[in-house]
Parts: C-alpha cells; structure tokens; sequence
C-alpha cells in the first residue's frame, strides 16, 4: 500500500535519539484534540538511530549526516507527506540544505519554539540548554535575537558540562542521573538572573515533565514542534496554549 492511500501527512524523522523521538510522538499525540483514534494525524515514524553524530559531523565540517538525512526526507517524500519534523535541534544545521530538496514543508524546530515564547512568556533573557553542535551551529542565537530575546549564557565552565552530561545521560537511559545534571545547568542559570531556559535538545525533553525549574520558565522544544506540527496542519487553530511546558515556582 503506497503513502497516497493511507493518506500520509506527517513524516517523522527519528531515531535521534530513540527517546527524543518517543517523546516527540507521544506529545505530538497528547496535544492532538481528538475524540477518537480517527482524530489523530496519518503519519510515519522513519527511526535511523545509526545516523551518525550531529555535533562531531558539524565540528569537523562532515557532511554524511547530510546525506543520511537526505535519503531520509526523500523517503518521506516518495510516501507524499505534507510536513516533515525532526525531533532533533542539532540535525537544524543542515534545514536549509533539505528544505532545498523536498516539496514537503519541514517545520524547523527553533522557529517552534520562538512561536511558543512569543505565547507564553514575557521575559527575554534566555538560555539555550543544547549541544555544542547547536551552539556551534548559531541558528538558536540568530533565531532568538532576531525575535528581540536576550541570548545568554552563564558565565560559569561547568553549565555546558552539566547540559552535555545530562544528553550522555538519557542517550545511556540513566534519567535519574541526567535530571541532577539538568537541575545543575537550572541553577547555574538562575543565578545569573536568566528567565528562561530552553530545553534545545530533545533528549532533555524526555525530561520537561519531571525537572523542577524553580523560577525558571522551562520551553520545551519538543512540545514546541509537535505544536507546530499540528498547527500547520490545522489540528490547532489560532492562539491554542501548549500544555507540556509551564513556569515551576
């Protein structure tokens, strides 16, 4: 049976990591106003966990992720998909590259996420919890400047370290040990007078239901582009506030 007769509309490019795309799904399906099992949205699940490392290609200027990536959005385009969302803030490096590519609509995961803090949150100093080939990348500040925001980072050389441990940690399936290095990478920020934290790498997002910001507003990017999903798609309409990230105290 091809894509045109199950009425595909959503392509999933997972795998990056397993969990990430786990979570993506089942906030994708959450937020899904539906009554039924029919209400929910047609899509596909393409897990390529062996993709290579995202951070180390962008580092050492490797473009195999690139082409990995592109065989799989011309996967999703041969089964007709409308939308494309990656549940991966570092595979971002290469949007421009694959959105050149497909005639489908890939979501970029950032745009989401500025979206959502345009709804929900009225401070602007912000913090991007993410990898170094995130960081490294720049599309997180770009976006996030250009939206007025305050890009931060604090000052302390153990905050990237606690992020970095804390991705290792749920890539490991160690939640436990990963959510005491994520309430570290919290306080370094509160204590530099930062409002918001951006959870900008899904890994962490398996976490955005447990972690305890304190004062913090928490964004979450996966939540973010399953809103935006749904969005483009006319699940949701106009102004609908996402449920799965809050301000904790």
């Amino acid at each position: 049976m091809t894509g045109d007769a199950l009425g595909l509309r959503l392509g999933i490019i997972g795998g990056l990591g397993p969990l990430a795309s786990a979570d993506f799904y089942r906030k994708l399906t959450e937020l899904t106003p539906a009554r039924a099992d029919t209400d929910h949205l047609p899509l596909v699940l393409l897990s390529i966990p062996q993709l290579p490392d995202r951070t180390q290609a962008i580092l050492s200027g490797s473009d195999e992720v690139l082409t990995q990536l592109l065989a799989a959005v011309r996967t999703l385009d041969a089964l007709g998909v409308e939308s494309i969302a990656i549940p991966c803030n570092t595979a971002h490096h290469w949007f421009d590259r694959l959105t050149a590519e497909t005639s489908a609509d890939i979501v970029h995961i950032v745009d989401s996420v500025v979206e959502d803090m345009a709804r929900s949150f009225a401070g602007r100093r912000v913090a991007v919890l993410a990898t170094p080939g995130t960081l490294s990348s720049g599309f997180y500040q770009h976006r996030l400047l250009s939206a007025g925001y305050e890009f931060c980072v604090p000052s302390s050389a153990s905050f990237q370290r606690e992020v970095d441990r804390a991705i290792a940690d749920v890539k490991a399936g160690d939640i436990q040990s990963a959510s005491v290095a994520l309430g570290e990478a919290f306080r370094h920020c509160r204590e530099e007078g930062i409002e918001a934290a951006i959870l900008a790498c899904t890994e962490l997002s398996v976490m955005s239901r447990e972690v305890d910001g304190a004062g913090l507003t928490i964004m979450d990017s996966n939540s973010a582009l399953a809103t935006a999903c749904l969005r483009r798609l006319g699940l949701l309409a106009g102004s609908v506030q996402p449920a799965l990230h809050r301000r904790i105290g």
